[in-house]
């Protein structure tokens, strides 16, 4: 009964790590048809093909910022003229127009509220970055701001101050400059 018994014990451990096996046994056969982890020198080939065949070009603007293109092709082409310029399969890229600052003056003024007068004022300094960049897509130029009154918001300190922030100042021109 002994040996019975313990032959009956291992052939039961066995069949419950069967199945472990089992699923081993197909994720490498699963592996091995879709050629997983096996890069065959065919795709070396093409990868390393594809590579030398793309060209990039890239130029320096007068303005400090680059353009750059690529091409699957050797089309590539680069040029100083009318600002500067890189090209890749016939289509050309000019640099962007060097900034300025533009001679109209604007004047806004926002207000903030706060725990403290710096943070009201924080708050309206922020306000006016905002109104500035809806005016200026390449930004603000020749600012100055001039700080208005900090009041309080109520009797007593912990209800808050408000302070105004007026701010004069020019756009950069052309809108597209950088």
């Amino acid at each position: 009964m002994k040996v019975h018994g313990g032959f009956y014990r291992w052939g039961m451990n066995l069949l419950r790590q069967s199945w472990l096996w089992s699923g081993l046994l197909g994720v490498v056969l699963g592996l091995a048809a879709c050629n997983a982890g096996d890069v065959g020198s065919e795709e070396e080939g093409a990868l390393g093909t594809s590579e030398a065949a793309l060209c990039t070009v890239e130029q320096t603007c007068p303005s400090g910022t680059p353009v750059t293109c690529s091409s699957p092709t050797t089309g590539c082409a680069s040029g100083a003229d009318n600002g500067g310029w890189v090209e890749c399969d016939g289509v050309r890229t000019y640099c962007p127009p060097a900034c300025t600052c533009g001679t109209t003056r604007y004047t806004a003024s926002r207000y903030g509220e706060g725990a403290t007068c710096g943070a009201a004022m924080t708050q309206a300094r922020s306000l006016l970055a905002s109104t500035v960049a809806a005016r200026c897509p390449a930004g603000g130029c020749n600012s100055s701001d001039v700080l208005g009154d900090c009041i309080p918001l109520g009797p007593n300190r912990t209800d808050g101050f408000r302070a105004s922030v007026t701010r004069t100042y020019s756009c950069k021109e052309p809108a597209n400059c950088r």
